[in-house]
């Protein structure tokens, strides 16, 4: 859920908006790759909405299939900024992403899986990165990648990176694997201060002592 990133950001100054997508998490509905899009442009028209939030300063952020997710939406919608960790890329037919989707159906309403599986390798031929990576330029790009990820190699990351426009970075941490767990503190400090520099106009270098001087009050 990345619950301790969307609490971080809020701790910065920024306001969250932080959807479970139809069939997750208990949402009601059945969980589909195009549903999660289609739940990611609603939430975000939804956000827009609110008169406390700057609809020209909004940014998306989506770690694996959200990672996806958030690039798509990036691609067709006008942000200010998107991060992605780990963004999993629906790949033709490899079995180590058959078994991702099996594990994690434990906790979305999928009755079928193979159902999903087919919209999977359907997405994967039909929906090229190298086509809608390109059209996030200008939106300033995020792709945070750790280097002992088996799910998402590195040089996945690294040529997705290649094919977008600028401006774009890439933040890799040696000892993460897919799910970002063996140093949190300082994969979260890095994803929450890039996306306030440019939410916010605070640098990151500047986001901690702003944080602790209650720059979030």
């Amino acid at each position: 859920k990345n619950d301790d990133i969307a609490a971080e950001l809020c701790r910065r100054g920024m306001t969250v908006f932080l959807p479970y997508f139809r069939g997750c998490w208990g949402s009601p509905g059945i969980y589909s790759l195009h549903g999660l899009l289609e739940d990611a442009k609603a939430a975000l028209r939804l956000l827009s909405r609110y008169h406390h939030v700057d609809a020209g300063r909004v940014g998306v952020m989506g770690c694996s299939v959200g990672g996806w997710v958030a690039l798509r939406l990036a691609s067709s919608a006008r942000v200010a900024a998107v991060a992605v960790m780990a963004p999993a890329l629906p790949r033709v037919n490899v079995p180590a992403d058959a078994a991702y989707l099996r594990k994690n159906a434990k906790v979305v309403n999928i009755p079928r899986f193979e159902a999903v599986w087919r919209e999977y390798l359907s997405i994967a031929r039909q929906q090229r990165p190298e086509v809608y990576v390109r059209d996030i330029s200008p939106t300033p790009l995020l792709i945070v990648q750790g280097l002992q990820d088996r799910l998402v190699p590195p040089g996945a990351s690294k040529r997705l990176l290649a094919l977008a426009g600028w401006p774009k970075e890439l933040m890799e941490f040696p000892k993460e694997d897919h799910d970002f767990q063996n140093d949190r503190r300082a994969v979260t400090s890095a994803v929450c201060g890039w996306m306030q520099s440019r939410l916010t106009g605070v640098r990151a270098e500047e986001a901690h002592d702003l944080v602790d001087v209650g720059f979030g009050d």
